[in-house]
């Protein structure tokens, strides 16, 4: 019934060549990138940032014309562009700045993004074009967490923002404004006729909500959809139908088990150890994701921050993950499972049910565990319906190709909001802080090296893979270019206002 509603609420305007119509797995709760922790597709498109990122991962100005940061990099000024107009026809300007970042300080928010902000000291308007942003610390990641989209001022100042209308229905400065949005069905957008990139090529886009990429690929086959992440399983029904175009985009999108150290026997670092060497990282990448991705080792392997000198000492080995439990005090019983005290090693594997590469990770990771002794029980439920800070273990997604603080200082720092397992080393503390508060980026990779190193040396997760995204879309649309994606495959329709039929 649900199908029958969605088919009558899209609009005829899809099968016109003036729009595009492109499946997305993420939808946000709230039109507002402050309270986004990716670069949402939909709100990449409404909103825009100081900053943003070209297919080649660099930096390039975006509502900043240009900055200039003092030699200590505690000082960065800011010269606008001056050609900026809101959705509504008011002119942007280093009001609208102000205002965002103290939004996103401003605890009551319960910003994911404050972390990226809190060393702002000062904000200094210099003129409705200039603006003067001074730090307590270096922070060299700030000209990458400027990539979040501003809002605006002259709607919002006087609101409550978390529960502001305008999170219904945004008004940003982006190349597209929101027409239309259906929640959990479709948002439709319109082109910003005054953007100041440039002309917007394609005058509607269509983004259609799709978790399952199984479902997105079976929609373009019945010309429902024009561009999509398909499921690597499909490749095959793509490769040589001359209907589509193909891209295999890289990603920093990674997948690993994450321990809960609430759970006692998950505490003990020779049993993490034990079933870090229990994984067959390499049959999984080929066996289950038929190479697409490559086996991972740490959250960083996708960025300019990683360095060849690290190997991970957890390569497949039962042998080396039975000394260590051993070593724990675990004796197998008579069924061949680990005990200890009259305990059972056992605990409980949680993964969200709509995305199929989770669900099938972690029935491999039970038949793993199973082969050494130990009792996983899987448990799949919807995203947002359990509290990941209360389970034994969680078959997690990370990864961002942007600056690596911004994916790292908060899920692996003690105390951190994104540290769901209540993981706490000091050696990763101190490299984290010491990464993120240096200005010499060789000094910040070495930092980042000795972080790689204190994770395997007490591992919170077993990493696992990372993930090849196959882009699929029709072979009349011209101008998809590649780029690094990041989680669930955000980024892939980065520049989908330059996208047009030819």
């Amino acid at each position: 019934m649900k199908k029958f509603i969605f088919f009558i609420l899209l609009p005829l305007v899809l099968l016109a060549k003036d729009s595009i119509v492109i499946a997305v797995q993420n939808e946000p709760s709230r039109m507002n990138p402050i309270f986004s922790e990716d670069h949402d597709s939909v709100l990449a498109l409404v909103f825009s940032g100081l900053t943003r990122f070209d297919e080649n991962m660099n930096l390039k100005p975006d509502l900043a014309k240009s900055w200039q940061i003092s030699k200590d990099g505690l000082s960065y000024e800011f010269e606008l562009r001056a050609d900026v107009f809101w959705h509504d026809g008011v002119k942007f300007s280093a009001k609208d700045v102000e205002f965002t970042l103290k939004s996103l300080l401003n605890k009551r928010l319960l910003s994911p993004l404050r972390e990226n902000f809190k060393d702002i000291k000062s904000i200094e308007l210099l003129s409705d074009t200039r603006l003067r942003i001074r730090l307590s610390k270096p922070f060299p990641a700030l000209l990458d967490s400027l990539s979040v989209g501003m809002i605006p001022k002259h709607l919002l100042e006087n609101e409550d923002i978390n529960k502001a209308y305008f999170n219904q229905k945004p008004i940003g400065t982006g190349p597209y404004k929101l027409k239309l949005w259906k929640k959990g069905f479709f948002t439709e957008l319109e082109a910003n006729e005054n953007f100041y990139l440039g002309e917007v090529k394609t005058k509607k886009l269509i983004l259609k909500h799709i978790k399952d990429p199984k479902i997105a690929a079976i929609e373009l086959k019945n010309r429902l959809v024009d561009v999509a992440l398909i499921d690597y399983n499909l490749l095959k029904d793509f490769k040589n139908d001359k209907n589509f175009k193909l891209k295999i985009e890289k990603s920093a999108d990674y997948r690993a088990l994450m321990f809960s150290f609430k759970n006692e026997f998950l505490r003990d670092i020779n049993v993490r150890k034990a079933l870090n060497y229990a994984v067959n990282k390499e049959a999984i990448v080929k066996n289950l994701m038929h190479n697409m991705g490559f086996v991972a080792r740490h959250p960083l392997e996708n960025s300019w921050a990683n360095t060849k000198s690290f190997k991970s000492a957890y390569e497949y080995d039962l042998n080396k993950a039975n000394e260590l439990l051993q070593r724990a005090g675990f004796r197998k019983n008579k069924e061949g499972i680990y005990e200890k005290n009259g305990k059972i090693l056992e605990f409980e594997i949680y993964t969200m049910s709509e995305d199929p590469l989770r669900v099938a990770l972690t029935q491999v990771l039970l038949s793993e565990f199973k082969k050494l002794g130990v009792v996983a029980k899987g448990i799949a439920k919807p995203s947002g319906s359990f509290d990941y800070t209360k389970v034994d273990s969680f078959l997690v997604g990370w990864g961002s190709p942007y600056d690596p603080d911004l994916h790292t200082y908060r899920v692996f720092s003690t105390n951190k909001e994104w540290n769901f397992g209540d993981y706490s080393d000091k050696k990763v503390d101190e490299s984290l802080t010491l990464a993120r508060n240096t200005l010499d980026k060789k000094e910040r990779q070495n930092q980042y090296l000795n972080f790689i190193k204190a994770l395997d040396e007490n591992p919170p997760f077993i990493f696992i893979a990372y993930i090849d995204y196959p882009v699929v879309f029709r072979k009349e649309i011209k101008g998809v270019k590649s780029y690094i994606l990041g989680h669930h495959g955000i980024g892939f329709a980065y520049n989908a206002w330059e996208w047009s039929f030819d």
